[in-house]
């Protein structure tokens, strides 16, 4: 004879989960960046007691403190080509701070 058994088996499981987040710091607000400030061009100072120079060294001297722009004006209205041909009798503004790419202008004279 054959028999047959049938068994039910319940099974319950019970899960118990511990879980630990841990929290990464909120990242910073983008914080703006601040406007940039108004450029204020570069200066120098006129040298003073000029007067007397060989126009090339003052010329030496002027680009040596950044001017950019020089400009020579003769007193007898000829044109200055060879600056150490003259000989500097003023300047203007001498003493003062000026731009840097502001034109300095030099009296000379032969």
């Amino acid at each position: 004879m054959t028999q047959t058994a049938t068994a039910t088996v319940t099974a319950t499981a019970t899960v118990t989960a511990t879980a630990t987040v841990t929290a990464e710091p909120a990242a910073p607000a983008a914080v703006a960046a601040p406007a940039p400030a108004a450029v204020t061009p570069a200066t120098a100072v006129i040298p003073a007691g000029v007067a007397g120079m060989n126009a090339e060294a003052l010329d030496d001297d002027l680009t040596a403190l950044g001017f950019k722009k020089v400009v020579y004006n003769s007193n007898t209205g000829k044109t200055v080509l060879l600056l150490s041909n003259w000989t500097v009798t003023g300047i203007d503004n001498a003493g003062m701070e000026q731009a840097l790419d502001k034109a300095v202008v030099v009296h000379v004279t032969k």
